[in-house]
């Protein structure tokens, strides 16, 4: 495994974490936040590798036997938790819950006092962290406060925003970035055979979250999708409001029915559409994500200002709401309400 753990981009993180284990002064908790698909579950797992590496060096070799087992998921001294844990450990008659609550972090309490089986160190890693419900963060707070010397818990967050902050002030934290579009454009071509131009188109709308444009740019039917998806909800500012308003119980359905990432991957599709429709505006096309469309941002540009702003911003707040429970429907009927049109 090359000197950068294998990752694509964040070199100051893995440069920042090598140090701290050279030294011997690495974190026994780690609040690793960013976007969504940026990286942060493969930074988690590579920190949690060389932890318990065969070679004993500060990079993880990725043949060893812990090596490969921590990669499958079946290492005993690493465990990961999370939402989807979490609902898979719930009975088929209860219903799915949204936040983290504190059995989940009871059961963590519990194992967390065990000595390491196989390997040097027992590593936690907590998906969707900035998720915990009050009464989880409380008693999570304790095992940061007085861990046990063998155990290194990481919490990995979209946002750290909503975390307590004496959680977050408790832990060393890594806040990864968007990756540059030329590198991303460069793993696709060189790492997943990508044909050069598509690479430059699927880089570019993946806003530097190199997760997502691998997935997306070996499967066709992902970038069907993702077209179709766009021209419907940019198809939506011409539609009467009956038919926006039947669009939005649509959508809703969807989400009730289980479908709520592809809800928050839609909502976050439409506010970088309408963000690119401002850059446009701006004339600042260097930072326009959807550069296969540029007609169609060029005519929208001509939107007053004050309208485009409002619609980034009620995008935005619809997936703050729905987020907190607030009827989906309501949230984006409110969003349909003010396109411009």
């Amino acid at each position: 495994m090359d000197t950068n753990w294998n990752l694509i981009g964040h070199e100051w993180a893995v440069d920042h974490l090598q140090r701290a284990l050279a030294s011997g002064r690495a974190g026994h908790a780690y609040l690793i936040s960013g976007p969504q698909n940026v990286g942060k579950t493969t930074l988690a797992l590579r920190l949690a590798q060389v932890l318990n590496c065969e070679t004993n060096g500060n990079t993880p070799c990725g043949i060893c036997r812990s090596c490969r087992r921590i990669e499958r998921g079946n290492f005993p001294d690493v465990r990961i938790g999370g939402l989807a844990a979490q609902a898979a450990g719930q009975k088929p008659s209860e219903s799915i819950k949204n936040r983290l609550g504190i059995d989940t972090i009871r059961e963590w309490q519990a194992d967390i006092a065990l000595r390491p089986y196989e390997g040097r160190r027992r590593v936690f890693i907590l998906h969707d962290a900035e998720t915990l419900t009050d009464q989880a963060s409380n008693a999570l707070l304790k095992t940061l406060e007085e861990p046990p010397p063998f155990a290194t818990l990481l919490l990995v967050a979209h946002g750290a925003g909503d975390l307590m902050a004496t959680i977050t002030s408790r832990c060393h934290t890594l806040k990864l970035r968007p990756v540059p579009r030329a590198q991303v454009t460069q793993a696709l071509i060189e790492r997943w055979n990508i044909a050069p131009a598509d690479a430059h188109t699927v880089a570019a709308w993946s806003g530097g979250r190199v997760g997502w444009a691998a997935t997306v740019a070996q499967s066709p039917e992902l970038l069907a999708a993702r077209t179709d998806q766009l021209d419907s909800l940019i198809e939506l500012a011409s539609q009467p409001l009956t038919e926006r308003f039947k669009w939005a119980e649509a959508a809703s359905k969807a989400y009730k029915g289980g479908e709520k990432d592809g809800l928050f991957d839609m909502l976050d599709l439409w506010q970088t559409w309408w963000r690119d429709v401002l850059l446009v505006a701006a004339g600042a096309q260097e930072g326009v994500i959807n550069i296969d469309r540029q007609e169609e941002l060029t005519a929208l540009a001509r939107t007053p200002l004050p309208a485009i702003h409002r619609v980034i911003g009620e995008i935005n707040q619809a997936a703050l709401q729905i987020r907190e429970n607030v009827s989906p429907q309501l949230a984006l009927e409110h969003v349909v309400l003010h396109l411009p049109g």
